[in-house]
């Protein structure tokens, strides 16, 4: 059943007076709200003062994500609001859901609990549970063609309203425009995080955009390498071999950003982070020693259940220099990264933990700054592209 439908200018004049100041509201303060929670909360206690006997919200947009297909709030009286994700393979779980029917239909669906059939939605029985009497799906249509909504639902013996109904009508358009500017905002975040990291893309969206844009910086450099890709791969299709790939960078991702570093580029099977130092040198050299020793530790867990011929092993460098991170490029294609002698350097040491049957090489540099870590020298070596020789640490 759908609510029906009035221009503004025959709404009720108290309903007319409500739904202007909820749509001022959207317009106004709400599109400048930064914590999406803020806005479901403001937008939930505009809709309470106006007299809509709102008990449960829900919001859904569609993302750009590696792992979730989109994104929402929940809000619940007495609850507060939870954040929502919809992975990638949830689609039965939306074919009967009332999105679905409100995307084919083009049109809110509207039911009251007491009318309704358990086998309607998939959520019906749950509802019912929990003691609502009143249910609204309102579909959002988006500029590029995807799909996303809003739910209310209430626990009023009498349900919604007609004038509560006009009033969610009435603020209807404004607020699919509101969520879709957020969207647009949130994508643009999400997308240049998910590819560039979470400083880059803070960098980049702060303005620094131009070719040669760089800061100087000092930081703990950390890369990652698969021992024995080439042959792995060799063996595997190319499907086999993304598996691989993502097996292994599972492996190496999580222990670096939990740490609080940055992965800045894949390269093949090479991995490559930092660990700003800002003023605490130490520190950061703390952190990537944590992150490294942690990479192994999974590595070696994920692959105990392996075959000895289908196991990958870990090729890891730290090292503390200076590089130079921003903008480097041609014309308008830049990549947002650092270089520097420091990168090579962490580079070849990776090349040569290796060759030295090593999992884990620190330089000189890096190791002097943990005098407390047992590091056992590796003697001094001639590194491909670093002028002298290295003296070279292992993690004891």
């Amino acid at each position: 059943m759908s609510a029906q439908v009035k221009p503004w200018d025959q709404l009720d004049g108290d309903v007319l007076a409500k739904a202007m100041v909820i749509q001022n509201w959207l317009i106004g303060e709400a599109r400048f709200l930064e914590d999406p929670d803020d806005a479901v909360q403001g937008f939930v206690q505009h809709l309470l003062d106006a007299g809509v006997p709102l008990d449960r919200f829900t919001s859904a947009i569609p993302t750009l994500h590696a792992v979730r297909s989109g994104l929402g709030r929940h809000w619940v009286r007495g609850k507060g609001i939870e954040v929502l994700e919809f992975p990638w393979d949830s689609d039965e779980v939306y074919e009967v859901s009332p999105y679905a029917e409100a995307h084919r239909t083009r049109d809110w669906v509207v039911f009251r609990l007491a009318e309704i059939d358990d086998s309607a939605f998939g959520i019906v029985p749950d509802l019912r549970a929990e003691g609502y009497s009143h249910y609204v799906c309102m579909p959002v249509f988006f500029r590029d063609g995807t799909e996303g909504g809003l739910t209310f639902a209430t626990r009023h013996p009498d349900g919604f309203s007609a004038g509560d109904l006009a009033i969610l009508r009435a603020i209807e358009n404004a607020v699919a425009l509101i969520l879709d500017v957020n969207r647009v905002w949130i994508l643009l975040h999400e997308t240049l995080r998910m590819y560039v990291g979470e400083e880059p893309q803070a960098r980049i969206l702060s303005g620094q955009v131009r070719r040669g844009d760089v800061v100087p910086m000092r930081a703990a450099i950390v890369f990652a390498d698969m021992r024995g890709f080439t042959g792995l791969s060799s063996a595997l299709d190319v499907d086999e071999t993304v598996v691989l790939l993502n097996r292994y960078f599972d492996c190496v991702v999580p222990p670096i950003e939990e740490a609080g570093g940055e992965v800045l580029k894949y390269i093949g099977d090479g991995v490559l982070a930092i660990f700003g130092a800002g003023d605490d040198a130490a520190a950061a050299c703390a952190k990537a020693l944590a992150a490294a020793q942690d990479i192994a530790r999974r590595v070696t867990e994920d692959q105990a259940d392996l075959p000895p011929g289908q196991r990958f092993d870990i090729k890891l460098a730290l090292h503390f220099g200076d590089v130079a991170y921003g903008n480097i490029g041609s014309g308008a294609r830049l990549d947002y990264t650092v270089v520097g002698r420091g990168v090579n350097l962490a580079s070849r040491l990776a090349d040569l933990s290796g060759r030295l049957d090593q999992r884990l090489l620190v330089s000189s540099d890096f190791a002097k700054l943990l005098p407390e870590q047992p590091f056992e020298n590796c003697g001094r070596h001639s590194l491909r592209g670093i002028a002298e020789p290295q003296d070279v640490f292992r993690s004891a």
